[in-house]
């Protein structure tokens, strides 16, 4: 009887034991993070991170008494290593994605996720129309490139009486390059002559512009910036409009007084004077001894709603999504951010022009 009562004794202790083990192991809920964090286009990747890395300080990395693990990942803007890092996710049970940075990578994890019902995946600053209109799980806090929000856009080129158009991009990120070519769609009198590799030699890039009468730039802030200042010096005075990727304090410190005149086509509008977003950059000011970025922004927007969609108990992926299109609008560092059905973003394009070495919006 003793022997029975302590091999019973030893069998319960066994049992609560695995039991607070399992629940220890079902308190940490762990989220992907997959952004460019090396290489060309670190520098918005980094800032995206930060604003992640700040949303989930704020809560102490924990949601309903859960502890929150960030998982990052750095996808090097390369397809195969994106989907091996998409992979190595998926193998660790990852159920919620906050990624990528850029429209060509963010379509490869949602070509490598799509066989999973179960994954949830939100871009901070994904714009590619490729993923418009789409009842899947891919959600995004980034404006869509598409003919009804390049309104003021086309409005900017009539006025400048624009006919013959250049693009000029890097091809390695052509979701987002290509979509520009819906300018054209419904304005047959103005017309794309070329779209220029912004890889060539900027010898070559200055032969190929000298007929455009506009330029649209789709390049990063650095890239963007060195190209301005090359095209200036050499006499060239076409107007250019840079996409909001290019747009933050770093292109008008590289490209210095040759940053006044261009124009940006951006949905990133930050209203300093509203409360929320000046306390929301005091804070992070706090910590990271910068001002926050569009791209901090949107990092941290995209994190703060997966953060309240599991706040309120949302843990499936349909119900993160009925959550999010149900309440529609969310305020978040002072920006107002609605969602369709779809899980796309209804904040249109606005234009800005650098005066004086600062962003002013014009329209």
């Amino acid at each position: 009887k003793i022997m029975i009562k302590n091999i019973l004794m030893l069998l319960l202790i066994s049992m609560l034991f695995n039991g607070c083990f399992d629940k220890k192991k079902d308190e940490t809920v762990k989220i992907g993070v997959i952004l460019g964090l090396t290489g060309k286009y670190s520098d918005l990747s980094l800032y995206e991170k930060n604003g992640i890395v700040f949303a989930f300080d704020q809560i102490n990395n924990q949601i309903n008494n859960k502890k929150i693990e960030l998982i990052f990942k750095d996808d090097k803007q390369d397809e195969q290593t994106n989907i091996k890092v998409v992979n190595e996710l998926i193998k660790d049970n990852i159920k919620y994605i906050i990624g990528n940075a850029t429209s060509s990578m963010s379509k490869v994890t949602l070509n490598t996720i799509s066989n999973y019902d179960d994954i949830f995946q939100i871009s901070p600053t994904a714009s590619s129309s490729q993923f418009s209109d789409k009842d899947d799980n891919f959600f995004r806090v980034q404006t869509a490139n598409s003919p009804k929000h390049f309104t003021n856009l086309i409005k900017l080129l009539k006025e400048h009486n624009a006919k013959h158009v250049y693009l000029i991009g890097d091809k390695n990120n052509e979701e987002y390059l290509y979509d520009y070519l819906h300018l054209f769609d419904e304005n047959k009198e103005m017309k794309y002559e070329d779209i220029i590799d912004s890889n060539l030699s900027y010898e070559e890039i200055l032969t190929k512009v000298k007929d455009a009468d506009f330029i649209i730039q789709v390049q990063n802030s650095t890239d963007s910036a060195s190209l301005i200042q090359y095209l200036r010096i050499n006499k060239n005075t076409t107007p250019v409009i840079s996409s909001g990727w290019a747009k933050n304090d770093e292109f008008i410190e590289n490209a210095g007084k040759w940053a006044n005149g261009v124009y940006f086509i951006s949905s990133n509008y930050i209203n300093y004077e509203d409360k929320n977003y000046q306390k929301f950059a005091k804070d992070f000011y706090e910590i990271y001894k910068y001002q926050p970025t569009r791209s901090d922004i949107q990092g941290y927007q995209s994190a703060q709603i997966i953060i309240q969609a599991l706040e309120n108990g949302n843990k499936k992926v349909d119900d993160i999504k009925k959550y999010i299109i149900e309440k529609e609008t969310f305020n978040i560092a002072g920006d107002e951010i609605s969602f369709n059905k779809y899980g796309d973003i209804k904040t249109p394009y606005y234009i800005f022009e650098v005066k004086n070495n600062k962003f002013e919006k014009i329209k």
